[in-house]
């Protein structure tokens, strides 16, 4: 299966519009509903998954979680990490940029630095689904890419080739996280859960004490005076 990566937009189809409107993609696979552009987005991101990565599933948080059961988004965010890396590729769509000069990674809320270092295989579309980077169909083996995602987000280029997620290097995966902004406040010690490989319960609406319950998880296995030397 495939993950989608993307900016959210007006008019996405979420889960229960997906229960409701189910589509078949049609056989000449032309784009449709140019008036909703979630859906179109969503339909060529079915197509370039089968097509150009030989997917059989597709999966897309905007539409595969249904975010109204408290139980099933908690499963979902601390099952990210395990999700992404089990994936067959990351497909992340920046819709605004035109090629790999112009990158700027857009705010990833829950799934945050993890989506880069999870996925065994990454690939990165830009404007009107062009690759960004011809020619491979993986870019975590192209030196330019790397070098221009770790200069984005501080992550050392060994670790967004390969990373193995446990809680080792407090300060520099905290500090990974600190230079982004989410939507939501818990978000950002949730984005961390898969990454220090930790179990938290999720629970919206607690504000920072969902980073206090981090860093309590984080002590528990982490002995090291550097913990807060970020």
């Amino acid at each position: 299966y495939a993950v989608l990566s993307h900016r959210w937009s007006k008019q996405e189809p979420l889960y229960h519009d997906i229960l409701d409107q189910a589509m078949e993609i049609p056989d000449d696979q032309e784009p449709v509903l140019d008036d909703q552009p979630g859906w179109k987005k969503l339909q060529r991101f079915c197509c370039t998954a089968n097509d150009v990565h030989g997917c059989e599933f597709a999966w897309s948080n905007m539409c595969c979680i249904n975010k109204t059961s408290s139980s099933e988004l908690d499963e979902s965010i601390r099952s990210m990490f395990r999700w992404y890396r089990n994936s067959l590729v990351y497909i992340a769509f920046l819709s605004e940029m035109a090629d790999l000069a112009a990158l700027q990674l857009q705010e990833k809320g829950q799934s945050g630095e993890q989506a880069l270092l999870a996925p065994s295989r990454i690939k990165f579309y830009g404007s009107n689904w062009e690759s960004l980077i011809p020619g491979s169909m993986n870019n975590r083996g192209n030196k330019d890419f790397v070098k221009k995602i770790s200069t984005l987000t501080g992550i050392h280029p060994n670790d967004l080739e390969s990373f193995t997620p446990g809680i080792d290097r407090v300060p520099e995966k905290m500090l990974w996280a600190s230079k982004r902004r989410t939507t939501r406040i818990e978000d950002m010690a949730y984005s961390l859960v898969g990454i220090f490989d930790i179990s938290l319960m999720i629970t919206y609406g607690e504000g920072n004490r969902a980073f206090f319950r981090l860093m309590e998880e984080i002590i528990k296995r982490y002995d090291k005076w550097d913990v807060f030397l970020w």
